[in-house]
């Protein structure tokens, strides 16, 4: 009887369905499900494992950044010089000190007239005159050197431009406007007899009359150009 009971107990253990576990089986004798229980498995560890290592590197990214965001505020601003060996005028100790002597030179001559005579009138203005041009030369921007005096920048920076392309225009207008009145000159005496001594003796009324003419000396040019009275011809030029 025991016996029996024996065998039947064996019979039903080796009748019975095997638990799925989570390992993988390398057996060639294992059932269908069996292997189905090992695929899910092998694609659960692939996507802990991508997982994983997802999650390194995002921590060694997120690492690196708080490094460099650290160094980065630590670290000193770069140089931002304007000119080298050159500082801005209201910033200058030398160029106050310029002013100042200045300043003190007029007003110790201002002490030797009376306060409502002509000269330290006229002492008085220049006196206010030195002022507003060494304000005027902080305010705008002006560059100063160990000197204390003002430089002008020609390198093409635009942040300068005003202090070198605008006075050059206008010097370039006002020698034009004078040219353009001699040589306008020059042309209403060349008919006379002695056009030389009018050369050296100038006629003050015939240039004054001239002078307006200068005005709009750079159209003027550019329609003689056109009209071909600007340059005069090879035949009407003499060689001695």
């Amino acid at each position: 009887m025991a016996s029996l009971a024996a065998a039947a107990s064996t019979a039903a253990f080796a009748t019975a369905k095997p638990r799925a576990r989570l390992s993988v089986s390398c057996s060639a004798s294992a059932s269908g499900n069996s292997n189905n229980t090992t695929a899910t498995t092998s694609t659960s560890s692939n996507v802990v494992s991508l997982a994983a290592s997802s999650v390194k590197t995002f921590s060694a990214a997120l690492a690196l950044s708080s490094v460099l965001l650290s160094s980065a505020a630590t670290s000193p601003p770069p140089a931002a010089a304007d000119i080298a060996g050159l500082t801005p005028c209201k910033e200058s100790k030398a160029f106050a000190k310029r002013e100042k002597n200045s300043i003190k030179k007029l007003t110790a001559s201002l002490n030797k007239y009376a306060p409502d005579s002509a000269p330290a009138l006229a002492i008085n203005a220049t006196i206010e005159k030195t002022k507003r041009r060494f304000d005027n030369y902080g305010k705008f921007g002006l560059l100063c050197g160990a000197d204390g005096l003002p430089h002008l920048i020609v390198s093409g920076d635009q942040r300068h431009w005003g202090e070198f392309i605008t006075p050059g225009l206008l010097f370039l207008y006002i020698a034009g406007w004078i040219g353009w009145v001699g040589r306008s000159y020059l042309i209403a005496i060349r008919g006379e007899k002695k056009p030389a001594m009018r050369e050296i003796i100038i006629d003050v009324e015939l240039a004054t009359r001239l002078l307006p003419r200068g005005f709009i000396w750079p159209v003027a040019a550019y329609r003689e150009l056109i009209n071909g009275e600007l340059v005069v011809k090879d035949a009407d030029i003499g060689y001695y």
